[in-house]
């Protein structure tokens, strides 16, 4: 017989920010159980052809067993995706017993039925349809007999391969982040039982039927991650902190620029890289950084920024930025990790030496081209003195 798996808030996990796909996995390893649950039905007639009473009774939602799977080590990277994998079996049993006083024969018998569910966070997985089991009874025999009883049973099903694998819904992934364990539960929302008597012509007689399942096996959690993203000032070697000199620059010169690159070092396995602020220190009102936030830079990539340098103020000067970076915001957010780089500025601003300042003065007032037409007028003069 096959065995339809119906699947809810199940979602599958395509496309990451920064890269195409994680081919990175652990698991949680197997863990086995082994668990069963039961219900007894009975019912009775009255005699004199009375309907029989009480014949169904159910156990729904019985917990088979509780499993523990070990949750996912954020330091290995960020996590993606959670797979479920059930490979297990169920068995059923059934037994059960009759009476009657004085009156016609009849035949106490019953049967069981029952589902199963596994339950976690982000995932629930049916099997169905139901499994069923029906015992042969035992006779009572016909006439004056006074009060007697039979049994019969036990009697086992054959084993119901149940296995299933399912994908976690992304809104859940956190749950299965940590250093513990995080429980999925396998249980029968379904587990009853019925007992029948052929007939319930005479005096009170009665049927009791005890159905069991037993389930057991063995769950375990694959868990798909991709590398932490890894911010660098170098695109070939982790460099958290950068010092851009700007050198001396004369007074009121031009204004200087020096460029630098930030990298998501190279890693087809690693995740995207954001940029989510960054502050300064010192003397911020010299520098310009360039810097503008940026996300998901994909591994191997890079942005290049520009710093620049005012030169209308005489002195020294020097300021510290500090940047603040993540892992892009895909996954279990509990598995992005923050980190840092220092990017420094410094740079002198000085005075224009004499010299110079004449020169730019003369040049601007055109007072250059006079002096040197006047001297030239005056060079034989000089030479005959």
């Amino acid at each position: 017989m096959k065995y339809i798996y119906h699947f809810a808030a199940v979602t599958v996990l395509t496309g990451i920010s920064g890269f195409s796909h994680a081919s990175l996995a652990t698991s949680s390893g197997v863990q086995s159980f082994s668990g069963s649950a039961a219900v007894t039905a009975t019912g009775t007639s009255t005699g004199a052809g009375a309907p029989l009473t009480n014949a169904t009774n159910s156990n729904n939602n019985a917990l088979i067993s509780n499993v523990s799977l070990g949750q996912f080590d954020a330091s290995l990277g960020v996590l993606t995706g959670v797979e479920l994998q059930l490979n297990s079996s169920r068995v059923q049993a059934i037994d059960g017993t009759g009476f009657k006083n004085n009156g016609p024969g009849r035949t106490a018998g019953g049967s069981g039925t029952s589902s199963a569910s596994l339950s976690a966070p982000g995932l629930d997985a049916v099997f169905a349809p139901n499994i069923t089991q029906i015992g042969t009874g035992c006779g009572l025999a016909m006439g004056m007999t006074g009060f007697i009883q039979c049994g019969w049973g036990p009697q086992t099903s054959a084993t119901t391969v149940t296995n299933t694998t399912g994908n976690v819904a992304s809104g859940n992934l956190n749950d299965y982040v940590g250093a513990g364990a995080v429980n999925a539960a396998l249980t029968t929302p379904n587990l009853s039982a019925t007992a029948t008597l052929t007939t319930t012509m005479g005096q009170p007689s009665g049927s009791t039927v005890n159905y069991s399942v037993a389930w057991s096996g063995g769950l375990e959690a694959i868990y798909s991650y991709a590398l932490h993203a890894a911010a660098s000032f170098n695109g070939s070697s982790a460099q958290t902190s950068l010092t851009l000199d700007f050198g001396v620059i004369p007074q009121f010169g031009a204004t200087p620029t020096l460029g630098f690159d930030i990298f998501n070092l190279t890693d087809s396995n690693r995740t995207g890289l954001d940029l989510d602020a960054f502050s300064g220190s010192g003397d911020t009102g010299v520098f310009s950084t360039g810097l503008a936030a940026f996300s998901g830079l994909a591994q191997g990539a890079s942005n290049g920024f520009a710093a620049t340098m005012l030169t209308d103020t005489l002195g020294s000067f020097r300021a510290s930025y500090l940047l603040s970076l993540s892992d892009a915001d895909f996954g279990a957010s509990n598995t992005w990790f923050d980190q840092t780089l220092t990017l420094n500025l410094v740079g002198v601003v000085s005075p224009v030496p004499e010299a110079q300042t004449w020169a730019m003065l003369l040049a601007g007032s055109g007072l250059i081209g006079w002096r040197l037409k006047n001297q030239s007028r005056e060079e034989p003069n000089m030479a005959f003195a």
